[in-house]
């Protein structure tokens, strides 16, 4: 039997983010997939055949998930399911198809104003600040009922480290691309980043060729760009068999995987129904 959950979660952003560096993040689908702590595996994919009319517009990828079943990772399996990206005027849509009947809609959507800007309304139940700059995350879940709670805490765990190293990049695009015009504490005519607010600043920075950079720590893996391939190399390839997946590595489980539930950019910003 399948049950429906809806349920949103505010994350208040560190002053000195523009609300620009956010945008661009959210409308940066690659990105934001591999700043998710659970994916491991990713690449482009065109629009399934279940793809409803609507959907067929968006750009799509096909992502591996590892879910940790038990504390401490002893008993895992890996998730494989296809995505659809949205991008919208103040964020991006996502829907996630994954096997057993979970499908699992998604909004992220920028909010809030900056000290100088009038105050725009906030909506009540929510508890978003009433100044600065916020992520909102709308999320519809269907699955098993038996799933129900699991899924929707493995989501809010693998968000929450998301929207944090989400931060940790603006934060460090900012300082090494400064606004014009915007202040320490967001308002305009200052260009400085608050690197605190629980916060921590990654190594690396977001470089300005929009090349993707993994996590802190880990090895680097450029974005595939048409552009940097040789078309002499390709003459015979198509642009699916050009694009290499990435995969991070990750260490074998020691009972073995376990398989169970599995886990660009358009023109139009139409949001879908």
């Amino acid at each position: 039997m399948s049950k429906r959950t809806t349920f949103t979660t505010i994350s208040p952003l560190p002053a000195g983010i523009p609300r620009e560096v956010v945008l661009e993040f959210l409308h940066s689908h690659q990105e934001m997939i591999d700043l998710n702590p659970l994916i491991i595996e990713r690449h482009p994919i065109s629009p399934p055949s279940h793809a409803p009319d609507e959907e067929a517009r968006c750009v799509w990828w096909s992502l591996t998930d590892k879910i940790s079943y038990l504390p401490g990772g002893l008993v895992s399996g890996e998730i494989e399911y296809t995505a659809a990206f949205n991008d919208l005027p103040n964020g991006v849509q996502t829907h996630c198809y994954a096997p057993l009947g979970t499908d699992i809609r998604e909004r992220w959507s920028l909010g809030g104003t900056l000290p100088g800007e009038p105050l725009e309304p906030v909506e009540i139940g929510l508890g978003a600040p009433r100044q600065g700059l916020y992520l909102r995350e709308d999320v519809e879940l269907r699955c098993n009922f038996m799933m129900s709670s699991f899924v929707k805490k493995t989501l809010k765990k693998a968000h929450g480290t998301l929207v944090e190293r989400l931060c940790e990049k603006a934060a460090v695009a900012s300082s090494q691309n400064p606004s014009p015009g915007h202040s320490p504490d967001g308002s305009i005519n200052s260009h400085t980043c608050n690197e605190g607010g629980g916060v921590r600043v990654m190594d690396g920075a977001y470089p300005a060729d929009r090349s993707s950079h993994r996590f802190s720590g880990e090895q680097v893996y450029s974005r595939y760009s048409q552009s940097q391939a040789q078309p002499n190399l390709y003459k015979n390839v198509t642009e699916q068999q050009k694009y290499i997946p990435y995969r991070k590595p990750v260490p074998l489980p020691t009972n073995g995987p376990t398989h169970g539930l599995a886990g660009a950019h358009q023109q139009p910003l139409a949001e879908l129904q």
